[in-house]
């Protein structure tokens, strides 16, 4: 399944998660979403893959954005996070402090290219 998404990203590491729920997580204090200023309309990605332990869903979104040396990111791309994506209609999640995403950046002197990815049981 894809989806089109609104030009809005935003992440929080796992960490920083107190609470979650499929329609809502609360943050610990002092904690904040985080904005990926991306410069196109990020694309959402979705998959049900069957196995012999079991399903797994695998989730990916890929979202450009201006070179930014100094992103918190992309500083710490190796810390999981979790991803709040808007559609036209709804708001919905990418990933969870069980199942969090992974981070993968490739790019040049003019954009970056963002990679997440998360495995889950559906």
């Amino acid at each position: 399944m894809n989806k089109i998404i609104c030009n809005s990203v935003e992440f929080v590491f796992s960490s920083e998660i107190r609470l979650m729920t499929p329609a809502q997580i609360t943050l610990i204090p002092g904690a904040e979403w985080k904005k990926l200023n991306v410069t196109e309309k990020p694309v959402y990605h979705s998959d049900i893959k069957q196995a012999a332990p079991g399903p797994t869903k695998e989730e990916t979104v890929t979202a450009v954005t201006k070179h930014d040396s100094e992103s918190i990111i992309k500083q710490y791309s190796n810390f999981p996070v979790v991803l709040k994506m808007k559609t036209d209609s709804s708001t919905f999640f990418v990933g969870s402090q069980r199942y969090p995403v992974i981070t993968e950046i490739s790019g040049d002197r003019i954009f970056d290219t963002y990679t997440f990815k998360s495995k889950s049981t559906p």
